[in-house]
């Protein structure tokens, strides 16, 4: 059984090297969207950022044969793997979803179903690191080591990224080909008169104005955002423990990298996500000094001085760049047209829910669903198919009640779970990781909406998840003995 959880713990920790994608069903999609366009009630015109293909990615194929592997050898119950005090709730939700489409204007569109069985692979992750994790809990903390190793490389590809102003040719590691000139990419303007680092780098040619937001080997510099966030806290729990000195100095050097580099993404809701969520693991922290040890509660001390430390020097290094962006908070044009769109995207959310409250208007249909149809003056209120950027809402737009109430359930039995749990650093680790995701889910749908981000999200509930049921299982052999 030692290759599965060898196997599970680097996919946990490779996944950010692994997304590639493989469009293998080309022709078939095709020939779904001709079937669709002759049988559909409205007239088909894809939005750019619309999925049009089917298309699967080897951290799918990753999934499947893990847990083709574990049927096999007779190691789990397929009631046990799916229907847990937690995992019920998402695979209700698949159906929920899947009824979501059958009766929406959709149901013709094949491609919807498939987008469905993309969404059924990343809940596995979850349910495999449950099952697999919560038996043996003692292998959480060195999958969490491993994650900070490829950390430390996408940071480096994330701050090679931003001073080349370009990809770094590492596609091998499913790094993206980007510039700051494409369409449809992340970047942000720099005022004509500025220069990009006063033209100290000879390879960014004058008046460069157009800056490229890092995006590691992601597909976007949010879901980028949002991983180093994740590996921040995972940084934070590794300093505390560690009793190794030549571990701690590592991570004095990795943690204010890895500061520098979610800085570089000018991802507004990661780093806010970060900054409430580390004021809170530091609090809980200091607070619950009295079950802790020592050694730990001086660790505690030294890592607010470091993060403080780090939080400077990123400010200095790139508080003129964060202003050019707008901040965290609206001070210029960018980040305020920013905003006014995503508020614009959650009320199509809140208005496709009232139109269609119980099973919503089918999942996958955010960007394709005709708004004309609410309102003429919305015909072409999302031209590019843009989502909500907010998971709840597009949750509830798409899925209706019955799909947002089966996603609060799950979330609330994961937390409520958490609640009757000893304290620990690694439990108070992961409960931050899994705040910190819910807060980035408000202003962002990539949770739900990229294979990466998905496997960010429920991987790392998953871990959540076997902490804490591995936490109460030792409680009851206790008490019983």
């Amino acid at each position: 059984m030692k290759w599965i959880y060898f196997s599970m713990g680097a996919l946990i920790t490779l996944f950010p090297l692994l997304n590639f994608k493989f469009q293998v069903f080309r022709g078939l999609s095709c020939h779904f969207l001709h079937h669709f366009e002759r049988v559909a009630p409205f007239t088909i015109n894809l939005p750019p950022l619309f999925q049009k293909f089917i298309q699967f990615y080897l951290t799918d194929f990753f999934i499947a044969a893990l847990l083709i592997a574990l049927c096999f050898m007779k190691k789990v119950r397929i009631k046990e793997l799916f229907f847990n005090s937690h995992s019920r709730y998402l695979t209700l939700f698949i159906f929920a979803a899947f009824l979501s489409i059958l009766f929406s204007n959709f149901s013709s569109y094949y491609l919807q179903y498939t987008t469905l069985l993309n969404l059924t692979l990343a809940f596995l992750g979850f349910h495999l690191v449950y099952f697999l994790y919560r038996e043996r809990p003692d292998w959480i903390r060195p999958t969490l080591f491993a994650v900070l190793s490829v950390a430390a490389l996408e940071c480096l590809i994330g701050i090679g990224q931003f001073l080349m102003q370009h990809h770094l040719g590492l596609q091998f590691l499913s790094e993206p080909v980007i510039t700051p000139f494409m369409d449809n990419i992340a970047n942000f303007v720099i005022p004509p008169d500025k220069l990009f680092f006063n033209n100290l780098l000879p390879w960014i040619p004058d008046g460069h104005s157009i800056i490229l937001r890092s995006h590691g080997t992601f597909d976007h510099p949010n879901i980028f955002g949002g991983y180093l966030a994740i590996s921040l806290f995972i940084s934070y729990y590794a300093y505390i423990t560690s009793e190794k000195k030549w571990a701690r100095r590592l991570l004095l050097a990795l943690i204010p990298l890895q500061i520098l580099t979610l800085a570089l993404t000018f991802s507004r809701g990661s780093i806010f996500a970060w900054v409430l969520c580390t004021l809170t693991f530091l609090s809980l922290g200091l607070l619950k000094k009295r079950e802790l040890t020592p050694q730990v509660r001086r660790n505690f001390l030294k890592l607010t001085a470091m993060i403080g430390a780090g939080l400077l020097i990123t400010l200095l290094l790139t508080f003129s760049f964060m202003n050019d962006r707008g901040g965290v908070f609206n001070i210029n044009a960018q980040s305020f047209a920013s905003d006014t769109h995503r508020l614009l995207f959650f009320r199509l959310a809140t208005l496709l829910f009232l139109h269609s409250p119980l099973i919503g208007i089918g999942y996958n249909g955010f960007a394709l669903f005709p708004y004309g149809t609410l309102a003429p003056e919305l015909a072409l209120a999302n031209p590019t198919g843009t989502l909500s950027h907010n998971i709840y809402l597009q949750t509830a737009a798409e899925t209706g009640l019955i799909g947002l109430s089966l996603l609060l359930l799950f979330i609330f039995s994961l937390i409520r779970t958490s609640l009757k749990r000893r304290f620990t650093p690694l439990s108070l680790t992961l409960a931050t990781i899994f705040l910190c995701m819910l807060l980035i889910g408000c202003v962002d749908h990539y949770f739900l909406a990229y294979s990466s981000g998905r496997l960010i999200f429920f991987l790392f509930a998953g871990l959540f998840a076997a902490c804490t049921a591995a936490d109460g299982d030792r409680r009851k052999m206790v008490k019983n003995s």
